[in-house]
């Protein structure tokens, strides 16, 4: 293989140098390698491309929030990413607000054993990078059990649980040494502009908090702009 490569390449160097102009070596050339030019060109400018990307995109985030199991146009610049942006101030050339509605997976119905969507959650939690995730009650009340969701019992969410102690959520808990209560995992917003106005889900909607969310005061910050809007 090696010694047919060197003949080749020998017999087209030949070639190019009887030429007798430049311009008729720059012509054979293009004529019969421009498709390997083209690709060689395209694969050089992806190459920088990417590299460009990746040391210059924003990696960290103000906020980042999953919407589960919704058609609703609630994803990242929609209306609803747009109204939080404008309410909070945030600059999002600084740091990214995330609102990801590409997620479909229901602990509750058991479908999330396997489920892509369903390990993307869990990386994004144990990373620590999920701040909050929104789902129908039951769905949540399951998925609580997992311990991947906040105890807002936690100090961190005082501020919270002041403002919204009377809607929580419950959940079994996760371990069976943390005891025999129920412990709460979420705060319903069925009756904010998520279900009023963007009619994400059907019939519940229910906000649960990351294990190990970062920006507790963006969650608040989001619970107080969708009740907000909704009055």
């Amino acid at each position: 293989m090696m010694n047919s490569l060197k003949a080749w390449y020998r017999r087209e160097r030949d070639k190019i140098r009887g030429l007798e102009t430049f311009q008729k070596k720059v012509e054979y050339i293009w004529q019969y390698y421009y498709l390997w030019i083209i690709g060689i060109a395209f694969a050089v400018f992806m190459t920088g491309y990417m590299v460009y990307h990746y040391t210059t995109a924003i990696k960290e985030n103000w906020f980042f929030i999953t919407f589960t199991n919704t058609n609703a146009d609630v994803g990242d610049h929609s209306d609803l990413w747009e109204g939080y942006v404008e309410y909070t101030g945030y600059d999002t050339t600084v740091k990214n607000v995330e609102f990801n509605n590409i997620s479909y997976f229901d602990y509750a119905k058991g479908n999330a054993a396997g489920n892509e969507y369903y390990e993307m959650f869990v990386a994004h939690v144990e990373a620590g990078t999920l701040d909050a995730v929104t789902m129908g009650k039951e769905s949540l009340e399951a998925l609580g059990s997992t311990g991947r969701l906040m105890d807002l019992n936690d100090e961190r969410c005082a501020s919270i649980m002041e403002k919204y102690g009377d809607r929580l959520v419950y959940c079994e808990p996760a371990d069976e040494d943390y005891g025999s209560d129920q412990v709460p995992v979420g705060i319903d917003v069925s009756d904010s502009i998520l279900m009023s106005e963007y009619e994400i889900y059907s019939e519940s909607c229910v906000l649960g908090i990351g294990s190990y969310a970062q920006h507790l005061d963006a969650v608040e910050e989001f619970l107080d702009y969708i009740f907000e809007e909704a009055e």
